[in-house]
Formats: structure tokens, C-alpha cells, sequence
């Protein structure tokens, strides 16, 4: 018959699904170890949250404006940058060591007991100084500079966050004491603006230094230049030019002033349009002659009750509600007609200018044509003109001075500034750390992950025979049967049963099937009928390969077959025991010559099994069992029986087993699952090779079936691990009449 065809993704599947089965019984068999890293893992993070010390943090929150209110009508000296640069130096300012001093020396931290421990360490730097790793120092500053200890331990506790996408900045200081959080968080933010108004003060007052200075020299400009008009018209006698001249005089005069005055108003003129000219718009803004304008500040006025109106409605619209984008709208129009308005200022300073020019220039050509009529007489009253003029330009330039220096003064006076306290700080209620549910969580997943690694780390180490693939891809060997490992039934037993073995006492146990099924299989792996002499062994003692052949024997013997047990353990024979039987006279005895097998052989309860016990013990077991007449019994015994079982010594402990196994027809090698190791079966196997010896399979006994039935689900049916769970030692009553009925005949 041909197999069904399998498709590759289901055959894919299959193998994931039983890789998956596989893993799972592994974390089944090992889950002790697991539950163990679990608790222990649990144990650690119960013993850091109860020992260690409540960390508490304040939170307060500042504004950092772009701008400073712009309170003065000019615009002032110092005005925050607008670029990245300007919140970034706030934010090295905030943790700078200069603010720290200042709130350590504010508050006095330096007496507090927090403070003198140094400072405060994260539990990856407590662990990697315990393990004896130095963590970088904080008590340097980036440039290398020592820090002292006090302003090291007060820097280690504070966090300085800003906003994403605001102006906003979050100062967060932690302590173990809630309420020194609180103050020095609150301490920090009014000295970080402190010192700003400080910084402002420093720029205004060298300002007015510097233009007091300034002032001083051009007041002694002014001075001289008054004096040297003074000496002139004392030296060419100029008290009164218009009696001098007379008529032309008085038109030269006459026209001489009126150039000296359309000079001035074109030099105001100019001065005012070249002012306006080079001013950005931001700053024409702010510019006295625009100040002053009426439209203008009509205009501004306009424009204040729209943003206004504008900061009410968005308290309760959204930015798409009509009625904020009508008001937006007319806010847009409101500045396009400002900045009209001042354009047209400008527009109107630089007309002028060109009308005083123009005005100057024919002024300038009458009083040109009158200069060629009183050349001499007008030279010396030119001269006084050039003075005159030159006392009003430093005169002009000495009054924008003493303007400037008074706005710069009221600037040193004010106490505006682009910095507030958003909110205050406030005592802390529950501390921040230790964060005891979150490390409940990460101890419970790390015990999982290590209690599993290690779960696969011992099963990867592990090279003891545990299941049927084991036997299969390690030993290379057929595999003939499982057998579960059982305590025995509770309660008292009869005489007889302990002379029956488990197959009979209890046919309807786990152990029996098991037995069962080798039979079935040791059946099936010779093709001969009759006459067959396997011998039963194990690597090492205590595996139980005696139990195997007595209960073999007995499931081979309800079968139908005549079946003989032969102890060939001359050294510690216990198969007698299993069937209640004297052990002299015995196999010894017949190599010897000292009886017939006819007398040794000995019929037990069970119909068809018969057992040749050891006899005495010789001297000399592995030369008595390798000589010929133990051939010759071997012969003679498989002639009159089915099957002759012969429960030999451990291959591993003894040179007996080897020489006996040419003389059978296979070797069943007997592994106690899970505690014999691979090397010792395979050193077995080598052995029983290495004389010739044919290896029939090998049986898995004493498998823990109660504690890891999830491990051996995949080979053994639901039926033996529940009749197991219910107690593989209790018997059915058809059992015990069976016994009884032994026990009768």
C-alpha cells in the first residue's frame, strides 16, 4: 500500500508543531527549575523594594519666551536670540554649576545628611561599583573641573526636560526627603531667573557706561565749537552783520539763512530718511516717528483688542471655527495696513527729504549769484555760517545721546523678563522609586527567561537515554518497549504475591500493558518460532533488567509459549525471589555436572514458566559461564522451551556478561530512562560488538510517568497516564482473584 502524499507546508507544519511539543515537555519536565528561578528571581525584587530607601521627585515647570515684553517705546539692548542655540544655553545654564552653588548656598544643603553621601547612583552604577567596575565620576563638570561634593550630589539629582514642541521646560529634582524636593526644585527656578535679570542688569548698566562716556565727549564738542563761533564773530567784529552790509548784506543775510535753514531741515530731513532706511522692518516698527503717528497707533490699538478678542475666543473655539478665522483674518488685515501705513512713512520722510534738497539747491543758487556780487563782504559771514552750523550738528548728535542714555537707564531699572514659573513645585505624595509592581514584572520575566535557558542549557547537557528517539539517532538501536516506574500498592500484601510477578499480580496495570507491548515486539524482531535464547543485561546494575526478564518471562508465558528463566547472575542472584523459588540446585550446579537440567529447572505458578535458578555461587563465574558445558546447556535448553531468557550481570560492572554472547541469539539491553548516560550504553554495546554478540533492542525502564507524563505523552496513551494518576499499585479485583487462584494451585 502507498503512502498518503503529504504536501511540503503540511509536513512544515507537523515538524514546527512537534519541535513546539517538544520544547513544552522540556519546560514541563524542568519546570521545577523554572518555578525555582521564578522565585528566586521574585525573592531578590521583594528584597529591593522593601530595603531599599523611597526616592521622592518634585516636578516645577518654567516658560522661556522667545522675546523679551517689549515695555520701552525703542527696542532694547538685550533680547533673547531666536534660534536653537538660545534654549540650549538655558538649558546648560539650568544645570550649570553656578545655579547649583547658588541653591546649595540658598538652602543650605550643604548640612543636610542626603547630601554628604556623595552622589546619587542609579542601581546599574550601584551594581557595576559592587562589582567593583568605576562608574564615570560625576563630581567633574565636562571640562574636567572638580566639582565640590555637595553641588556633585545636588547635579546627580536633577533633571532639567523640555517640552517637546513647546516652550515649556520641566525641572524634576529627586530626594529622600519629599519636602527638601520640593524646595530645591522651586529654589532652582526663581535663581535661574534671578540670574537672568541679573545678566540684563549687567548689559544695560555697561550700555549706560558706555554712552554716559560718549555723552561727556560731545559735550565738550559742543563747548568748543560754541567757543570757536563766539571767538570768530569777536575777532572780525560780526555783532550785527546787517548794519555792515546794508542792502546786499541784508539779502545776503537774508539768504544765508535761508539756505542755513533749508540745510538743517534737509540734514533733519536725510538723517530721519536714512534712519528709517536702514532700519529692519521689526525695528521701524518701534522707530519715534512711527510711534508718534497717529494712524499708527490707532492701527496698533486696532490690533491689541483683535488679539484680544482672538486669546477670548480660543479659550472656547477651535483654530477652524469661523469666527476665529474671521478674526484672524481681520488681525491680517489690520498688519498689512500697519505695515502699509509705515511704508508710507517712509515713503513720506524720503518725499520730504527730496522737497528740502530740492529746496536747498535754489536757495543755494541765489545766494551763489549774490556771493559773486558781495564776494568780499559775505566771506567773513560764510565762515560764521560754517561755525554756526557746526555747533547745531554737535549739538543735534548731543540731544540724540542724552535720549539715548536716558532709555537705556530706564532699561537698567526694569524688571521684565522673558522667564516665569509656569507651575511650582509641589511636596511629592508617593515616592518614584522603588517602582515595586514594574519590578515584580521585570524579576517574574527574567526568572522566566533564565529558569527557561537554563531548562534548555541542562537538557542541551543532558546525554542520559530519555525516550525512544534517544535509542533511535544515538545508539542506532531498535527500540522494543517503555516500561513505567511504579511503587508498590499500599496496603498489606499476601504471601503469595511477592513469588508472582507484576504481569499476573496486576494484568490491568500501566506496567503489564508495557510488558505487553515488549512482548509483542520481541515477538515481531525474531523471525524464528521456537528455540530462541535472548539474553536480558544493563550497563550498569540496579537498571533493572531481573524485573524485565521475570515479567517478560511471565507475559511470554501467558502467550501460549514455554518459557525458561535462567539466572546467570552468579554473583548477586535475585531472580529466585521473584518467583519464590530455593536457589540450589542451579545453573552452576549443571555446568558443573553435578545435576540434570531436568533436576535444576524448577515449574513456577504461572503455567508455562519455569526458572533455572543460579545455584551456589562459584568462585569463578566468568570462566564457568565462557566454558564449553555452558554451550552444551544452552543447546539442551533451547531444544525443550520457546523462549530461554537469561538474566545476566551488568556488561560494564563485569567480564560475564561478554563471554555468554556468542553462545545466544541477541542481547536486550535493559536502560534506566533518564539516569543511564549515553556513553556507558554505548561502551555496552561495544562490548557485546566487540565478541560477536547481536544487539535484539533495547527497553526503556523505570519511566517516571507521574512526573513528567507531559514529557512522555507523545509515546505513552491517555489510558496508562490516567490508570497511573489513579495509582498504578491499586489492583482490580479480577487481579486479585487471579493471584488467589495461583496461590490455590
Amino acid at each position: 500500500m502507498s503512502r498518503p502524499f503529504r504536501a511540503p507546508e503540511a509536513m512544515s507544519d507537523s515538524l514546527l508543531l512537534q519541535d513546539l511539543r517538544q520544547h513544552l515537555a522540556t519546560l514541563h519536565k524542568r519546570r521545577g527549575l523554572v518555578a525555582t528561578s521564578v522565585g528566586v528571581s521574585l525573592l531578590v525584587a521583594t528584597l529591593y523594594n522593601y530595603t531599599s530607601r523611597p526616592l521622592y521627585q518634585a516636578t516645577a515647570q518654567i516658560l522661556i519666551d522667545r522675546d523679551t515684553p517689549n515695555v520701552l517705546p525703542t527696542r532694547e539692548l538685550m533680547e533673547a536670540p531666536k534660534g536653537a542655540d538660545y534654549y540650549e544655553t538655558q538649558y546648560e545654564l539650568l544645570r550649570g554649576r553656578s545655579l547649583a552653588e547658588r541653591v546649595v548656598e540658598r538652602l543650605e544643603l550643604q548640612k543636610q545628611a542626603e547630601f554628604q553621601t556623595g552622589p546619587l547612583l542609579t542601581p546599574w552604577e550601584r551594581l557595576r561599583r559592587l562589582a567593583g567596575s568605576r562608574p564615570s565620576s560625576p563630581t567633574v563638570d565636562r571640562d574636567g573641573v572638580p566639582l565640590p561634593p555637595v553641588v556633585a550630589a545636588f547635579r546627580s539629582r536633577l533633571g532639567v526636560e523640555p517640552v517637546a514642541g513647546s516652550r515649556l521646560v520641566n525641572l524634576r529634582f529627586r530626594a529622600y526627603d519629599p519636602l527638601l524636593a520640593a524646595q530645591a526644585v522651586n529654589a532652582l527656578a526663581q535663581l535661574y531667573i534671578e540670574q537672568s535679570l541679573e545678566f540684563r542688569y549687567t548689559t544695560s548698566a555697561e550700555a549706560t557706561g558706555w554712552l554716559s562716556e560718549r555723552l561727556a565727549e560731545q559735550q565738550k564738542k559742543v563747548d568748543a565749537a560754541e567757543k570757536r563761533l563766539q571767538a570768530y564773530r569777536e575777532r572780525e567784529g560780526l555783532v550785527n552783520v546787517e548794519e555792515r552790509q546794508g542792502l546786499v548784506d541784508q539779502k545776503l543775510a537774508t539768504l544765508t539763512g535761508s539756505v542755513m535753514t533749508a540745510r538743517t531741515e534737509r540734514i533733519t530731513r536725510e538723517t530721519l530718511f536714512r534712519q528709517m532706511a536702514g532700519l529692519s522692518p521689526e525695528q521701524l516698527a518701534t522707530f519715534p516717528s512711527v510711534l508718534e503717528n497717529a494712524v499708527v497707533q490707532g492701527l496698533r490699538a486696532r490690533l491689541a483688542q483683535l488679539d484680544e478678542e482672538e486669546a477670548r475666543l480660543s479659550e472656547t473655539l477651535g483654530d477652524l471655527h469661523p469666527e476665529m478665522v474671521k478674526v484672524r483674518a481681520r488681525i491680517k488685515a489690520a498688519e498689512d495696513k500697519l505695515q502699509a501705513e509705515i511704508q508710507g512713512i517712509v515713503r513720506s520722510a524720503r518725499s520730504a527729504y527730496e522737497t528740502a534738497l530740492l529746496q536747498e539747491n535754489r536757495l543755494q543758487e541765489s545766494l551763489d549769484l549774490v556771493k559773486q556780487e558781495a564776494l568780499v563782504v559775505n566771506r567773513k559771514a560764510i565762515e560764521l555760517g560754517a561755525l554756526t552750523r557746526d555747533v547745531e550738528s554737535h549739538q543735534q548728535l548731543l540731544r540724540e545721546l542724552l535720549n539715548r542714555t536716558k532709555e537705556t537707564g530706564l532699561e537698567t531699572e526694569l524688571k521684565s523678563t522673558n522667564l516665569r514659573v509656569v507651575e511650582k513645585a509641589e511636596v511629592p505624595r508617593a515616592p518614584i522609586l522603588p517602582r515595586r509592581m514594574w519590578n515584580y514584572q521585570v524579576a517574574l520575566l527574567v526568572g522566566l527567561l533564565v529558569g527557561v535557558g537554563l531548562s534548555v542549557l541542562f537538557e542541551h547537557l543532558d546525554n542520559t537515554i530519555k525516550t525512544p528517539e534517544d535509542v533511535k539517532g544515538h545508539l542506532g538501536l531498535p527500540f522494543l518497549g517503555m516500561v513505567p516506574e511504579v511503587s508498590p500498592a499500599p496496603g498489606p500484601a499476601g504471601e503469595g504475591d511477592a513469588a508472582v510477578p507484576l504481569v499476573v499480580r496486576d494484568p490491568q496495570s500501566a506496567v503489564a500493558e508495557a510488558y505487553r507491548v515488549l512482548r509483542t515486539n520481541l515477538i515481531f524482531s525474531s523471525a524464528e518460532t521456537t528455540g530462541r535464547v535472548l539474553m536480558v543485561s544493563s550497563a550498569n546494575p540496579g537498571e533493572g533488567k531481573t524485573t524485565t526478564v521475570a515479567n517478560l518471562a511471565a507475559s511470554l508465558a501467558e502467550n501460549g509459549a514455554r518459557v525458561l528463566a535462567v539466572e546467570a547472575d552468579l554473583r548477586r542472584p535475585t531472580i529466585h525471589h521473584h518467583f519464590g523459588v530455593e536457589k540450589s540446585p542451579g545453573l552452576s550446579d549443571v555446568i558443573v555436572g553435578h545435576c540434570p537440567p531436568s533436576q535444576a529447572v524448577v515449574a513456577t505458578r504461572v503455567h508455562g514458566l519455569s526458572v533455572l535458578p543460579c545455584g551456589y555461587v562459584p568462585p569463578n563465574p566468568a570462566e564457568l559461564l565462557g566454558s564449553g558445558s555452558m554451550r552444551e546447556v544452552i543447546a539442551t535448553l533451547r531444544k525443550r522451551y520457546d523462549w530461554v531468557l537469561i538474566d545476566a550481570p551488568p556488561i560494564l560492572a563485569m567480564a560475564d556478561t561478554p563471554v555468554l554472547c556468542p553462545y545466544v541469539d541477541g542481547v536486550v539491553l535493559v536502560v534506566w530512562a533518564e539516569n543511564c548516560t549515553r556513553p556507558a550504553v554505548q561502551r555496552s554495546i561495544d562490548q557485546v560488538i566487540r565478541v560477536g554478540g547481536k544487539l535484539t533492542g533495547v527497553v526503556l525502564n523505570k519511566v517516571d510517568l507521574e512526573r513528567n507524563s507531559y514529557y512522555y505523552s507523545q509515546y505513552y496513551g491517555e489510558y496508562y497516564r490516567t490508570y497511573y494518576a489513579e495509582g498504578a499499585g491499586q489492583r482490580s479485583p479480577q487481579a486479585g482473584a487471579s493471584v488467589e487462584s495461583i496461590r490455590r494451585s
